[in-house]
Order: structure tokens, then sequence, then C-alpha cells
């Protein structure tokens, strides 16, 4: 009787401590996809605003762990009064600092770059000058982080996104910084 009503505490226990265990969708979500605004800042100008591009970033994640993932993101801006069109697709690892609610986290991404302008940029990336059209495409890498909120069981905020990017072939100059803010949902 003794061994009998043992067993039954253990098995009772045991049910009850796995029914409280979150699930995995809240903790490590398989995968999300994202679409937000991003404005991008070059370094030219006399201030930190002098120009500015406009535009939207589309991104998938896969999580692997649940501090680990691995992204992918498309970027797309548009600026005045150059004309500048600029395209951006990346992809690196993403570590969430946090696993709740609030989710910091800090990317490196490496990729492809291509932009269309009205001579923003000549041949030795000095400040602006009008002209005709160039374009220039080649390596690029964005290296920063942000902070997610989650909203419910799958829907997250971004609350802020921000990152520098050097334009094409990693050039030093210019150097530019996206700023950006979305909403995610989480697979």
């Amino acid at each position: 009787m003794k061994t009998s009503c043992i067993a039954v505490l253990l098995l009772l226990t045991a049910t009850a401590s796995f029914s409280q265990v979150p699930s995995s969708a809240y903790l490590a979500p398989s995968s999300d996809v994202y679409v937000g605004y991003v404005t991008t800042f070059p370094d030219y100008g006399a201030q930190y605003d002098s120009y500015h591009f406009s535009g939207a970033e589309v991104g998938y994640t896969k999580n692997f762990r649940p501090h680990f993932s691995l992204s992918a993101s498309g970027l797309m801006v548009f600026g005045s009064p150059y004309s500048v069109k600029q395209f951006s697709g990346t992809v690196g690892p993403k570590m969430n600092l946090l696993t709740g609610r609030v989710r910091p986290y800090i990317t490196a991404q490496a990729g492809y770059v291509y932009q269309s302008s009205k001579r923003m940029y000549a041949a030795d990336h000095h400040p602006p000058l009008q002209g005709s059209s160039d374009t220039e495409d080649g390596f690029t890498y964005r290296l920063g982080g942000g902070l997610d909120i989650e909203l419910n069981r799958k829907l997250y905020w971004r609350a802020i996104q921000w990152d520098v990017q050097p334009q094409p072939w990693a050039r030093d100059t210019p150097f530019y910084q996206n700023w950006g803010t979305g909403i995610g949902y989480r697979f």
C-alpha cells in the first residue's frame, strides 16, 4: 500500500509539473516574419539628418535555440533630392539577450546592396553632386540591435531597430545608419 501511494504521488507530481511547462512558442518560436518601416541616414551633410531615405524592411528569422537565430532581411529605401533607390539583402546570426516578453537582441549580417541615384556619390564618395544617373552595387554588412516586445503568443512589436551599414563594397564612407520599427508574426 505504501509503495502504491508513493507511485501515485510521483505520478501526480509529474503530471502537475508537465502541465506548467511553458510552451516552446512562448520561449523559442521556430521562426518568424517581420515587416516594418525603416529610415536611413547617410553620413553626408552638415548635420546627422541632412539627408535621409525612407522605405520598408521584410525579414525572416529561423530560431535554433532560445537565444540563437539566423535572420535574412531585405531592405528597400527611396530618397530625394537625388532620386536614390536602394535595395540590400543580408543574412546573419541574431542573438536574443532575453527570452521573455521583452527581447533585446544584437545581430551581424552580410550580403549585397544595389543603389541607383542621380550622382548622390561621386567616384571618391565626397558629398553629393548633382548630375547624371549613377549606380553602385556590391558587398555590404549590417551590425546592430533592437528590442522586440511580445504583444501576444504570435505577434510582436519591434519597438526599435538600429544598425550601421557601409555602402557598397564595405567602404568606410558613406556609412549609413538604419532606424526602424514594425510588426512581426511568430510561427
